[in-house]
């Protein structure tokens, strides 16, 4: 899919879901684009498509960590990761 197959899509008032790259994109009633669940502005959406359709890994690693932390999951795992490491801690002081 092309970015002027995307804006035309924004454009429209062609509600349907579409997946790129392993994420969902559908539009809301108020011209707002979901990612994933995660609510995105027209721009940041089509900022979002053009790294995720980049050939360039670094670039669609960066769309995969904007969603997650749009939707809350990049702060779940940071927090999941930082108890585990005080665990880590507290048995390596124990002994």
């Amino acid at each position: 899919m092309l970015l002027e197959d995307f804006e035309i899509w924004l454009k429209t008032r062609f509600t349907d879901t579409f997946r790129l790259g392993g994420h969902k994109f559908e539009k809301t009633k108020t011209e707002d684009v979901l990612v994933d669940g995660g609510r995105f502005t027209q721009e940041e959406a089509k900022q979002l498509f053009m790294l995720i359709t980049s050939r360039n890994p670094f670039h669609r690693l960066n769309a995969t960590f904007l969603i997650w932390e749009r939707n809350s999951i990049l702060v779940k795992v940071l927090i999941t990761l930082a108890l585990l490491v005080l665990v880590l801690i507290y048995i390596r002081v124990k002994r």
